[in-house]
């Protein structure tokens, strides 16, 4: 999920902010990564990233301690 999805307040979910660095030699597949993750074709040729380029998507999790629904806002920095 690319946006934050709207839900009514009955099924409001806590939201979670996580902001990921990803870091690394160039060509080892960082844009991809974040490509695949966001739903988004993932580059068939090589290029450079300048600078960083920020990717903000919305991860709908279950975890099992809680048993409660949460939504992770994951911004995802390449």
């Amino acid at each position: 999920l690319l946006e934050r999805p709207a839900l009514p307040p009955a099924l409001a979910v806590p939201t979670v902010t996580y902001k990921l660095f990803l870091a690394g030699r160039s060509g080892v597949g960082k844009t991809a990564l974040v490509a695949w993750l966001g739903g988004s074709p993932v580059p068939s040729a090589h290029h450079e990233t300048l600078g960083i380029e920020a990717t903000t998507l919305f991860w709908p999790a279950k975890p099992r301690a809680s048993g409660r629904p949460v939504l992770f806002q994951l911004q995802l920095w390449d």
